[in-house]
């Protein structure tokens, strides 16, 4: 096994993870060609991801994260018996999905859709660059019991504009396995099965003609994610789930057809990221992740059909 792979224990919802040579590796490095608008286009074509380390200030997610522990400090779920830049969860604390994080948070705004990271995606696309207004934050809150991110591509949630769109993933904070990184399925952007099916799948889409609005699907996951069971999905799919010993400043990109997912936080220190989504400034935008007070999915983000 590659020596630089985690040497302590990987698990998914509960389940240790397979660190063999086979079915676990390390996400291909491309800070060396961060400049490279060419290279970049290309290894995104290839890998369907773009892993830069360091890219981005340390400092500065730093206090994008302290600002978040301070709003979470102040919802009473911080153990304070620990200084507040630990993160330390507080015992009775459940967390998980928490998008009020990104309000009124200049310092990650500034991280997100201003300097460095808007720079990169001008030259990536090689024009002006749309970003959605909508911000995700996980917060995943440790041994309290959360679930990981289940397997699932983007596309199924956002896929009502281009897609064009690149989602990036920024670690707040340092992001150890332990701490249940992101996992990225090697070469999943090539799946021709899935493309003509799950990826067509809108998950605000009701079947209007049918009892519980429900459409038909050949997948077993609900809500968008493929599968609960990313080992299941390994074995269907082949392929490696990559990662990496995130650090604070890191970002990973991926496309909207690349399969990723979580591993557990085994931790009892809050694991913080963001995910945010860029495109081509003239290509069409998904109305639910745009405005002041974006539909998301909620009820004005329902779409009815016949199936």
């Amino acid at each position: 096994m590659n020596s630089l792979l985690p040497t302590f224990s990987c698990t998914y919802n509960g389940q240790p993870v397979d660190r063999g040579p086979g079915t676990f590796g390390l996400l291909r490095d491309s800070a060396d060609c961060a400049d490279n608008a060419a290279e970049l286009r290309e290894r995104f074509a290839a890998d369907g991801y773009l892993y830069l380390p360091g890219l981005l200030e340390r400092e500065k997610v730093l206090a994008a994260r302290l600002a978040m522990l301070e709003k979470l400090d102040r919802d009473g779920l911080v153990d304070r018996r620990f200084p507040l830049h630990d993160g330390v969860v507080d015992p009775n604390a459940s967390t998980a999905f928490m998008p009020k994080l990104a309000h009124d948070n200049p310092a990650l705004n500034s991280l997100l859709y201003d300097g460095p990271m808007m720079a990169l995606f001008h030259r990536f696309f090689g024009g002006p660059v749309r970003h959605f207004d909508y911000t995700w934050v996980r917060c995943k809150g440790g041994r309290q019991g959360c679930q990981p991110t289940y397997p699932h591509y983007d596309i199924v949630y956002m896929g009502r504009g281009t897609d064009k769109l690149v989602t990036a993933w920024m670690p707040l904070g340092d992001v150890p396995c332990a701490m249940g990184g992101l996992l990225i399925l090697e070469n999943s952007h090539r799946l021709a099965e899935l493309r003509r099916g799950y990826a067509r799948f809108d998950v605000d889409r009701v079947c209007g003609n049918r009892p519980d609005g429900r459409p038909d699907r050949e997948w077993e996951g609900d809500f968008g994610w493929y599968s609960a069971d990313a080992f299941k999905v390994q074995r269907s799919f082949g392929g490696r789930w990559l990662t990496a010993n995130y650090r604070a400043g890191d970002l990973l990109l991926f496309s909207m057809y690349t399969m990723h997912c979580s591993m557990d936080n085994q931790t009892d220190r809050f694991r913080l990221s963001t995910d945010s989504r860029y495109q081509p400034a003239g290509e069409a935008i998904d109305e639910r992740w745009i405005g002041q007070d974006p539909p998301a999915h909620g009820d004005r983000a329902k779409r009815e059909t016949i199936c």
